[in-house]
């Protein structure tokens, strides 16, 4: 089964040299951009609907929702690694065209349910899983890609593709808002039309050379990736620090806050979870052009960990139950730290980590965000209906505060030092 997804993605202009000896079409950079933009504006769009279809629409509760946020987000489980490995080995610009033209299919057969009324939460489901999939393969293939059209900076061409992913997506969010007005059916068949644009950019990109080499088969791919990470006195533990993101941050935006918009604010939810969000995103492309704009960093762990204790702050701070005003500027300061989370953490693996390993290396890094959310959705939607979503966010704060001391004492990412620009 495994390999027979692998093949679904993994598929088999003027090039010119850059500063550092990699290649890159001269507007290669540009049509990046653009798929990532389609990327995660219909990510973003995604990011408010579907929790919305799940509390509202179908009306469930919190472990319901967690299970549904677990099937968006555990296929990255399955089959990132893999995902990682197909990109070492093939052409990505084969694997994001295929990725795309399969990722237009599910939010086109959701926009028909709801046409005909017939959405259910194992629909929801099918869905979720579908998309993860995409993404488990998405994300590899365009982070390996990045670095060869980069040019000589790579922490500026990071800075600037999360700067399109944040802003794109915090537009997908605004339109979500409109929910209420224009339907759901019409926004999901939006998001179909956008990420088959992004197929059509992906076919723009350079091909990847060297494609007659040798590999050993993706299974050793995946074990010799996940050695080379485990053995890295740098790359283990920001990976490490991602898994914990995941675990205790991104569980708690995909589940609490849409339960704590559902039943301690009265209103349109879309458009209250959906400002919410664009707090949280709004922010994060504010630190992210400020590192763009502010240029090198030398004391990237440092920076990372940093912000990181800025979002235990956060956390703390909504277990006081906060009016919704503070709720969002609790979110806009979250985003703050997040975007440098997100910029740094990536920057690191993307300068540290070895040629031959960078597609497998930034596949486990986005294992942090991505594999670690299941288990945290899982575990806030069950203790949300328990204990309520306000007091589930201690468990955000003491598990964040024990990684971030353990960070502090086995680690040398606070003295990590950057010798280079990259």
């Amino acid at each position: 089964m495994i390999a027979s997804i692998a093949a679904i993605f993994g598929g088999g202009g003027r090039l010119m040299a850059t500063s550092d000896g990699q290649t890159a079409s001269s507007g290669s950079l540009r049509w990046y951009m653009v798929g990532q933009a389609t990327w995660f504006s219909s990510i973003g769009l995604q990011f408010v609907l579907f929790p919305i279809l799940v509390t509202n629409v179908l009306d469930e509760t919190g472990t319901r929702l967690g299970l549904a946020q677990v099937s968006l987000s555990a296929p990255a489980l399955l089959f990132m690694l893999l995902g990682g490995a197909t990109a070492d080995r093939s052409d990505p610009r084969t694997i994001l065209f295929r990725i795309h033209l399969f990722a237009a299919l599910p939010p086109l057969a959701l926009a028909s349910a709801l046409n005909l009324d017939f959405l259910s939460f194992e629909l929801l489901v099918a869905y979720g899983v579908c998309m993860g999939t995409a993404t488990a393969f998405a994300m590899p293939a365009r982070d390996a890609t990045l670095t060869r059209v980069a040019g000589s900076n790579v922490q500026k061409a990071v800075t600037l593709a999360l700067a399109v992913q944040q802003t794109t997506q915090l537009a997908g969010m605004s339109l979500a808002i409109f929910a209420s007005k224009v339907g759901f059916a019409l926004l999901f068949a939006i998001q179909s039309l956008v990420i088959l644009g992004g197929g059509l950019a992906a076919r723009q990109l350079p091909k990847k050379e060297g494609n007659d080499t040798v590999h050993p088969s993706r299974l050793q791919a995946m074990k010799d990736g996940l050695t080379y990470v485990m053995k890295s006195d740098v790359l283990a533990p920001v990976i490490a620090a991602m898994f914990a993101v995941g675990v205790f941050y991104v569980g708690a935006i995909l589940v609490l806050f849409p339960l704590i918009v559902r039943d301690f604010y009265p209103g349109d939810d879309a458009l209250e979870l959906g400002v919410a969000n664009i707090f949280f995103w709004g922010a994060t492309i504010i630190s992210t052009l400020f590192l763009l704009r502010f240029g090198h960093v030398a004391r990237r762990g440092r920076g990372v960990m940093i912000a990181l204790f800025l979002g235990v702050l956060v956390v703390f701070g909504y277990t006081f139950e906060p009016p919704y005003w503070m709720f969002c500027l609790l979110a806009f300061a979250w985003g703050l730290g997040a975007g440098c989370v997100m910029v740094l953490g990536r920057t690191i693996v993307q300068s540290e980590a070895d040629e031959a390993f960078r597609g497998r290396a930034l596949s486990i890094f986005q294992l942090g965000f991505a594999g670690g959310a299941p288990l945290g959705s899982l575990i806030m939607g069950v203790l949300a209906d328990v204990i309520g979503p306000h007091s589930t966010m201690w468990f955000s704060v003491i598990g964040m505060t024990l990684v971030l001391a353990w960070l502090m004492l086995k680690s040398r990412l606070w003295t990590l030092h950057a010798h280079n620009t990259l």
